[in-house]
């Protein structure tokens, strides 16, 4: 006892020696595509990187891919009810209405029990209730926007949110949020894509990308390109719709196209590696991929997008000659692919794009991001 009295360590140093030991605690909160889930991994990687022992724990919809994505990584998922508005119309903003109460209390019991220290949203609108919720308990919180123009979603969290990261530097976020921009989140091997490449005459490899889901125009223009890339001896990898994996490949053999095709590309780096051209949906993340692998690209958009905001992303590439767009939902878009794919097979037009100055977005965003994170972490 007269040890204990004499040491010059209080019981209230060793309170406080205590307390800045606790490990930081965030939840993230993220779902509907592999465009919010993705970008989502890439910034927790970057906490637990920077903060090692963060507990990190995520809020979702319940969504399958979450679970595949998510949860089947180890990670603990926590679902929050809600529900979309957008494009709903009156069913939406009811449904909306009568999920709020349950989930404000689902959010304020999650939030009692985890203790976290920053709440960050990641897309969609499973982000919105966690915000507004860590906003009314006086927790801080950081909010991602993927797209040039902000979707609903932050639409309503920059009038929340304390932090808002952008992808792009002309994205406008009104209300109280400070944004920064850092670019958007990416998967880190991609530092070791050789951005200059080997190849000197015309491209022979053809990397297809649908997306996390697969796309099923993209599937069906094979019809419309195999003569293009059998005359130009072009060999091709094709990520496609599990269900559509015959069809595409019977597709190639028909037009005697060497191709390989798949449901999913583990080494995305090494495939991006092994391309000279890429033709891809036009999501946040396959533009911030592309930027950072310097591939020229022909950008096809999800025709059935909410608002503009895959051909906003194409067009942001394009307009510095490092893509070409074609909306599948116009008339004639066989030809107008196959059209593109010619021009980009041409090695002059090859060369000139590849050579097109780009800054590549995103190689150090999520550690900006969690960087940021960490800074809103109070005393």
């Amino acid at each position: 006892m007269s040890e204990l009295a004499s040491s010059p360590v209080s019981s209230q140093s060793i309170q406080t020696t205590e307390a800045s030991a606790r490990p930081l605690r965030v939840l993230v909160a993220a779902s509907g595509t592999g465009g919010h889930l993705i970008p989502a991994l890439h910034i927790v990687g970057a906490l637990r990187a920077e903060s090692p022992g963060a507990v990190v724990e995520f809020i979702g919809a319940g969504r399958p891919l979450e679970d595949k994505l998510i949860v089947e990584r180890g990670n603990v998922r926590h679902v929050i009810v809600s529900a979309g508005v957008k494009r709903r119309g009156p069913l939406g903003l009811l449904q909306f209405a009568a999920r709020l109460p349950v989930g404000l209390f689902q959010c304020a019991r999650l939030f009692r029990r985890f203790k976290p220290d920053v709440v960050v949203g990641v897309g969609g609108y499973v982000s919105v209730l966690p915000l507004v919720v860590a906003r009314l308990m006086g927790i801080p919180s950081w909010a991602h926007e993927a797209e040039l123009h902000p979707g609903l979603a932050n639409k309503v969290l920059g009038y929340v949110a304390d932090r808002m990261s952008i992808s792009f530097r002309e994205t406008n976020i009104k209300g109280r949020a400070k944004t920064e921009f850092t670019g958007h989140p990416v998967r880190p091997e991609l530092r070791g894509v050789d951005r200059n490449g080997a190849r000197q005459g015309a491209p022979c490899h053809l990397l297809v990308l649908g997306g996390s889901q697969g796309a099923r125009g993209l599937d069906e223009a094979v019809t419309h390109v195999g003569e293009l890339l059998r005359s130009r001896d072009v060999e091709v990898v094709h990520q496609c719709r599990q269900e559509n994996v015959d069809l595409v490949l019977n597709s190639y053999r028909a037009a005697k196209v060497k191709a390989s095709v798949v449901s999913f590309i583990d080494d995305m780096a090494g495939a991006y590696e092994w391309s000279d051209i890429i033709i891809s949906r036009a999501g946040a993340s396959s533009v911030a991929e592309i930027s950072c692998v310097n591939r020229p690209t022909i950008f096809v958009p999800y025709p059935f997008q909410q608002g503009t905001h895959q051909s906003d992303n194409a067009r942001a590439l394009a307009a510095l000659n490092k893509a070409l767009v074609v909306e599948e939902n116009q008339p004639s878009f066989g030809a107008r692919l196959s059209e593109a794919l010619e021009r980009l097979l041409t090695p002059e037009t090859f060369r000139a794009m590849k050579d097109a100055p780009c800054e590549p977005r995103g190689l150090e965003a999520a550690r900006a991001i969690a960087l940021g994170i960490k800074g809103l972490v109070r005393p």
